[in-house]
């Protein structure tokens, strides 16, 4: 992965809201609240899958590898990831966004 840290930062600011936003999904009490909740944060969440498909589109010498390691670093960044439960939202973007990109297999 050779682009620089602030690249990266700016993907993190972009995901940031999303990871906070879905926090509050635990706090639904039954499936008409969850799915109130979705459509409420729908628009942040296509800005943030738009956001991750553009960032690969806009590097297009980069393969798998580099995907990995972009992945690997947002996963461990403390702004996106502090439980279980952030780590899968994040998977689940980056899966749904990258998918079949570049090798990209979920």
């Amino acid at each position: 992965m050779d682009d620089s840290v602030m690249e990266m930062e700016q993907l993190i600011v972009m995901l940031a809201p999303l990871i906070a936003l879905e926090r509050e999904a635990e706090n639904c009490q039954n499936i008409a609240e969850y799915q109130a909740f979705r459509r409420r944060i729908e628009d942040v969440n296509q800005v943030a899958l738009e956001g991750l498909r553009q960032f690969i589109e806009d590097r297009p010498s980069w393969g798998i590898a580099d995907m990995q390691s972009a992945y690997y670093f947002l996963s461990k960044h403390s702004a996106l990831v502090n439980s279980k439960t952030d780590q899968g939202v994040l998977t689940s973007l980056v899966n749904k966004a990258w998918r079949w990109q570049r090798g990209w297999m979920s």
